[in-house]
């Protein structure tokens, strides 16, 4: 049997959805992490994962686990890429930084019902469900 693997990319109506508190949350942890991947020197997902993941469980104990990993994933990434950039000499800063409004999901924390054109996004207070901006329409 062969398979393969398709990545999709959708653009989703989240007005309001998700508060801005769960966004600054998460970029909360990415910063800590990221700090931390920085001053350890830090590239690996598993070490930084192995040294940080049980602190921060304990600190945000509402948001689910998987946010934690992600944010785990996203900040070695970060880090690598910042040291490559620093290595070239094309890094501005002195460490790295993450300002934007970007939360990394993964099939733990988002999934998609095709049938309904309708995702569900896990957060801290439940599932919330979201519908794609340009939905097909049947003629």
């Amino acid at each position: 049997m062969l398979l393969e693997t398709v990545k999709l990319t959708a653009s989703f109506k989240l007005d309001g959805l998700i508060p801005e508190s769960f966004f600054s949350t998460y970029r909360e942890v990415l910063g800590q992490l990221l700090d931390h991947a920085w001053a350890e020197r830090i590239t690996s997902f598993k070490r930084l994962k192995a040294e940080k993941y049980h602190r921060l469980r304990a600190e945000y104990p509402r948001l689910p686990s998987h946010y934690i990993y992600t944010a785990c994933q996203m900040a070695c990434s970060i880090y690598r890429s910042f040291r490559k950039l620093r290595k070239r000499g094309l890094a501005k800063a002195e460490k790295p930084v993450f300002k934007k409004r970007v939360i990394m999901l993964d099939d733990h924390l988002f999934s998609l019902d095709l049938e309904g054109w309708e995702a569900s996004i896990a957060t801290g207070e439940g599932r919330i469900k979201a519908t794609p901006r340009n939905i097909p329409r049947e003629v």
